[in-house]
């Protein structure tokens, strides 16, 4: 497991536009794929609660957080979590994927 490659500024071409009725210009870029098309990754997510589903099993509720753990403002709601689709990981377990 590694980190997803860094898109750089220079990949993106990353620029100011003008276009006439815009005063201050738009901001553009190229785009670029951060991984190939079929790449399998994985996004972390902090379990932050559980609710009860219909059947009485669990659901979780997700944040998403960044390498350092901090959480990025995206959250989901009624989650399952199972064995054979989830990987738990120890919080300086994710650090030490970026740090390596």
């Amino acid at each position: 497991m590694r980190p997803v490659r860094k898109i750089t500024a220079e990949e993106e071409n990353f620029r100011v536009e003008r276009f006439e009725g815009f005063p201050c210009g738009v901001i553009k870029r190229d785009p670029v794929e951060p991984a190939p098309v079929g790449t399998i990754i994985i996004k972390a997510f902090k379990v932050t609660g559980y609710v009860p589903d219909c059947d009485g099993s669990l659901m979780a509720q997700l944040e998403n957080v960044d390498k350092n753990l901090v959480e990025t403002g995206w959250s989901e709601t009624n989650v399952g979590i199972c064995s054979n689709s989830t990987i738990e990981v120890y919080p300086g377990e994710w650090q030490d994927l970026f740090n390596d």
